[in-house]
This record gives structure tokens, sequence and C-alpha cells, in this order.
């Protein structure tokens, strides 16, 4: 009979084996703490990058309309000296002063979706971990609210003639030329530069100017206190800036071609590319009810026009041809005065083709309109940025 042999166990293999194990374990966790201590930290500078920048751009904002400040009050400041004298003056500058006296409909708004983020998220406040950059975030929005709110509450910046007086001087009389309609403008100028609330705006563009100087310092020393606090550089922000921009693809010939709507407003501007590198654009505008001494209601315009499209470099510019405008005046929804229906319909055709006549004089000045265009993904949506950083929307219209 055979001898078994009795095995041992191998406890050496065991206690590599399990040592392996517990360095594998061990090492698991040293990884997961490094990745979980690089991801805090990613987040906590991308969120501080997100805040910089949104007072970055705040910034120059208030900037902006700093430098408006300052065009208008100096011409406002002119009007007011003559304003028992304003037949010398020129019929731009006398549209201007009453467009920037005239109330605005809209009030001003900062966009605030990067301060909901920062202030929704309690990880935001735990990831940051610097005290001083969140106070000083905390303080930016603070004072920008109150910059936001004394805009549009403060009788400081109240603009003194109602919208119900402008419209009604702008639509409200039967001239036809700039001769015309500076001779209507003139009186009630004149009648306004005497008045205590017109003065009293004219008067405090100093102290709008100081409030925004003090507003601009104050950010302006904060937010480079944040990028020392927080160590970020202008080279990531400019990376920063670079990978918010990246929201859609290139648009190229294929895709641009067919039918593009663009709401703005009371007002749908329709765009058709063609193969030729030609486009029919045409726009359909219902502003709300408006009042004047012919007629109450909405009052109905399209008008329409050709013109050449062509690509320079990563810009789409679009060549007016105005000379091919022509438009509709639809009073359907007018109600005329009493014993004024004769008088809406004469300032209808006059006003048409006054309109069209205007448009026939931009024709001789030429004139071209260039975006940076984007298509998202379903390349059924188009962004376009104009100089001036404005951003519209555009969405392909089904045939």
């Amino acid at each position: 009979m055979e001898k078994k042999t009795k095995r041992r166990f191998d406890w050496g293999s065991f206690f590599v084996t399990a040592l392996g194990t517990a360095i594998g374990v061990a090492l698991t966790f040293v990884v997961s703490g490094i990745l979980e201590r690089r991801n805090k930290a990613q987040v906590q500078r991308l969120t501080a990058i997100m805040v910089i920048h949104d007072i970055d751009n705040s910034i120059d904002i208030v900037k902006n309309m700093k430098a408006e400040e300052e065009r208008n009050g100096e011409l406002l400041r002119s009007a007011l000296k003559q304003r028992d004298h304003l037949e010398g003056m020129p019929f731009d500058s006398l549209y201007s002063v009453l467009s920037i006296l005239a109330a605005s409909r809209s009030d001003f708004n900062f966009d605030t979706s990067k301060e909901k983020i920062f202030n929704s998220d309690l990880d935001t406040w735990q990831n940051l971990g610097n005290m001083a950059f969140l106070d000083n975030a905390q303080n930016f929005y603070h004072y920008r609210q109150g910059f936001q709110d004394g805009v549009n509450q403060s009788t400081m910046w109240e603009r003194p003639i109602p919208n119900e007086e402008y419209m009604q001087l702008i639509m409200g009389d039967d001239w036809a030329t700039e001769e015309e309609y500076a001779a209507a403008m003139q009186p009630f100028l004149r009648e306004k530069l005497h008045e205590n609330r017109v003065a009293y705006y004219i008067n405090t563009s100093s102290s709008r100017l100081n409030y925004m100087t003090q507003m601009l310092d104050y950010w302006t020393g904060l937010n480079n206190e944040n990028k020392f606090l927080m160590g970020i550089s202008d080279r990531e922000l400019e990376d920063y800036v670079n990978n918010i921009n990246k929201k859609g693809v290139s648009l190229n010939r294929s895709k641009l071609l067919g039918h593009w709507v663009l709401n703005v407003g009371d007002q749908t501007n329709e765009y058709d590319f063609h193969s030729d590198r030609g486009y029919d654009f045409s726009s359909d505008y219902a502003p709300a009810f408006v009042k004047s001494m012919f007629f109450s209601g909405k009052l109905k315009i399209r008008f329409s026009y050709r013109g050449k499209w062509a690509f320079q470099g990563d810009s789409l510019v679009l060549t007016p041809d105005y000379s091919t405008a022509d438009m509709t005046v639809d009073p359907s929804a007018l109600v005329p005065e009493e014993n004024m229906q004769d008088s809406l319909d004469a300032w209808v055709i006059r006003y048409r083709e006054q309109s069209i006549n205007n448009f026939k004089e931009m024709a001789d000045k030429g004139g071209k309109y260039t975006v940076k265009p984007l298509l998202d993904s379903s390349h059924d949506k188009m962004e376009w940025t104009e100089p001036d950083g404005k951003v519209r929307y555009l969405k392909r219209k089904e045939e």
C-alpha cells in the first residue's frame, strides 16, 4: 500500500499573496485619495476662474456704460445750452438727444447665471477654502445687485421723457422728410429741455459717472486681489474664455444654405441663403400698442430686400442691396381717431414711401453686416456674434 505524503501549507506564498493584496488595497486608497484631492483642486480652480471671469465681464459692461454716459452727457449739455436755438442743431443730433432722454421699456440686468452656480452649491464653499476670496465674491455680487437696482430704480438714472410721449412724437404726425421731422422735434425738445426733470437728468450725469468710477475702481481692485489669492494667471483666464466660447462647429457653404429665422423682440427676421451667394431678407414687425393723433392699435409692417453673402476667414459677411427694398404697411389692426380715417390712410401711404426712400438712400452709402457664425451639433441652430459682442441665435426653418 502506497504511503500518502502529507502536504504542508505554504505559509510563504500565503504571506507574499496577503502582503501583495494589502499593498494593492493600500495603493488603491492612496491613488483614490490623490485623485480626489486633484479633482477637488481642479473644481476649486475652475470655480475661482468662473467667478473672476464673471467679475471681469461685469467690469467691461460698466466700462462701456461709462463711455456711453460720457458721450451722451456731452451732447445733452450742448443741447441744454442751446435749447432756445435748436434750429442750428443737425437732425442726427436732435434725434440722438430725443433717444437718450426717452425712457426705455426694459430694465437693465446683469447675467446672474454664474452667481447662481456659485451660491447654490455648498460644495463650492468647501472646495474653495479661501475665506478672503469667498468674502470678495460675496461682496462683489452684493454691490453688483445694488448697482443694478440703482440703474433701474433711482431717480438719478430715470430717463425723463415717458416712452408714451416719445412714441406719440415719432409716430404721431404726417411728416415724411428729415426737415419736417426736425421741425416737429425742435419745439418738443425745446419744451422738454426747460423742464426741471430733464435738466436734473442732464446735470446728474457727473454723479452717474462718479458712481460708475467708484464701482469700477472697487471691483477692479477686488478682482486683482482675487487673482492673487487664488494664483490665477492671465493665461488660465484666456484658456477659460476660449473654452467657454467653443460652443459649436464652424459654418461652411453647404450648412449655411437654406432658410433661417431670427426673433428679436416684436420682430421676426428671415434669411434665405442661395447657392449663387445671394440671399433674401424679410422682416415682420408688429410693435406693441401705439397711439397717435390719427390712430391707436398695432401697426404691422413687413419689409424685405436682397443681398450677397461671403465668407471672410471665420466671419460671414452680408452685403445688403437696399435698392431692392420693398415694404408693406398693414393698417388692419389700427383704429382711426374720430374723423381721421382719411388722415390715417394718407399717413400709411407716406410712411411706406418715406421708409422705402430711406432704404434707397442707404443703398448709395453701401455698408456690410459682419458676424462670426457657429452651428450646434444638429446644424439646425446658428449663433451669430456681432462685432460689439452681442449674440443672436437663429433656427433653421423647415420647408
